[in-house]
């Protein structure tokens, strides 16, 4: 798609990259009247938000119409695959080609969202203008210019410019990993119809479940990352950590292996977290029951934001709308139990990682236990969930009691089967 923006041959200026000829770098100063306002945003790994610190002052100083918006504004930056300006007629023009990601707005989203935004509301305002007020009255931003960089033929190197764009406001890993594509083999083994619905990969997205849970999830269940009983806690505490693993090019902790297995893991930690307090109220040895809703460590995250948010579970049916479950369970207790199931799992013929038994009706069969296990750690580490989502010992014992049952389980069947 090709874009005309008018402005004035003294305000565009073209320079050469002096390393790559290929590449020329175009600066103007546009009035933000004659800026398009339906520039895509597809090079930008993140998304514009309109709330937050940002915006607001954007908008303060776009609407002082001073003139300085230029000198005060980084102003924003595009990938087009050519830029030329038609000195006869005062427009530069742009090409960008719809549809694969590499030409529009790299930097400055927050800003061009701004400007469009307002200037729409000016246009809005004015519509209810007779013709005589509007003859009188000039428009409200007319002195104010934004900055444009042009960066033609740098599609090969899109992922650096934007991370180094973006550092004034840190671009998270996970963001820029997606960008790269580093999760697209995850995205596609769990189903990119529910993935590109509930995970969020990239900042200021509006998916309810953020890639850096998965990450953490599929990596307390990672039997080569966390081999035989060694703890799992850096799932929980390291979430970077696990990141830079997972995005390895080399996969040096097989995390691909977890691809057949990777939605059922998902499904199966929301299953956990949406049984927690039923299995929790089966009395144990002494008869004595428990009451999930009265604990610490459930009360103080009910009423919290985004509490009702985390106690929403999406994955257990995916065809069916989200289940409200009835208390928030952190990841603090539910990442420890879940990462015992990694005994279950065992190399398939074709290498990939499969189930030994069915984790869901294990879960069925031994959730009360497992859950008493976690809330034990709790109470010994004051009813605060990150003390168990760090404690070596409770993931230690988990794994070692689900190993225990499993296998006693296959004995008991092994003897049942002699007997028939």
């Amino acid at each position: 798609m090709r874009y005309r923006i008018s402005t004035s041959a003294d305000h565009v200026r073209t320079l050469k990259n002096p390393n790559d000829e290929t590449i020329r770098i175009i600066h103007a100063l546009v009035n933000v009247y004659n800026l398009p306002m339906n520039l895509p945003l597809d090079p930008d790994p993140r998304r514009p938000k309109t709330t937050g610190k940002v915006p607001p002052r954007i908008e303060s100083s776009l609407r002082t119409n001073d003139g300085k918006f230029h000198l005060l504004n980084r102003g924003i930056t595009i990938s087009a695959e050519k830029a030329e300006f038609d000195n006869k007629i005062g427009e530069l023009i742009l090409t960008l080609p719809d549809g694969d990601g590499q030409y529009g707005i790299i930097d400055g989203g927050h800003t061009f969202h701004t400007i469009v935004r307002v200037l729409a509301k000016e246009a809005k305002a004015r519509e209810l203008l007779t013709h005589d007020e509007l003859e009188s009255m000039p428009l409200e931003f007319s002195d104010q210019y934004v900055h444009l960089e042009i960066l033609e033929k740098v599609e090969s190197h899109l992922a650096d410019i934007a991370e180094a764009r973006n550092f004034s406001v840190e671009l998270k890993g996970w963001t820029l990993a997606n960008y790269r594509g580093d999760f697209d083999w995850l995205l596609n083994a769990i189903g990119r119809v529910d993935a590109d619905k509930i995970i969020r990969v990239s900042e200021n997205d509006e998916q309810p479940v953020p890639i850096l849970d998965v990450v953490q999830i599929l990596g307390a269940v990672n039997p080569t990352l966390f081999p035989d009983e060694k703890p799992a806690q850096d799932a929980y505490k390291t979430a970077g950590k696990i990141l830079g693993y997972l995005i390895d090019e080399d996969d040096p902790y097989k995390f691909k292996k977890l691809s057949k297995i990777s939605k059922d893991v998902l499904r199966l930690y929301d299953y956990v977290r949406v049984s927690f307090g039923e299995k929790y109220s089966i009395p144990d040895e002494s008869g004595k029951r428990g009451r999930l809703g009265a604990k610490k460590e459930v009360k103080d995250l009910k009423d919290r934001r985004g509490g009702k948010a985390k106690a929403t579970y999406h994955w257990l049916d995916t065809s069916k709308p989200p289940v409200k479950g009835d208390f928030v369970i952190d990841k603090g207790l539910a990442i420890p139990l879940i990462s015992g199931f990694r005994v279950l799992l065992a190399e398939g013929s074709d290498g990939e990682f499969e189930w030994l038994t069915d984790p869901f009706a294990f879960f069925d069969k031994y959730g009360d236990k497992l859950v008493r296990v976690v809330m034990s750690a709790s109470n010994e580490g004051g009813g605060e969930p990150w003390a168990v989502g760090r404690d070596p010992q409770v993931y230690g014992r988990l794994t070692s009691e689900i190993r225990r049952w499993y296998l006693e389980g296959q004995f008991m069947n092994r003897g049942e089967s002699i007997a028939a």
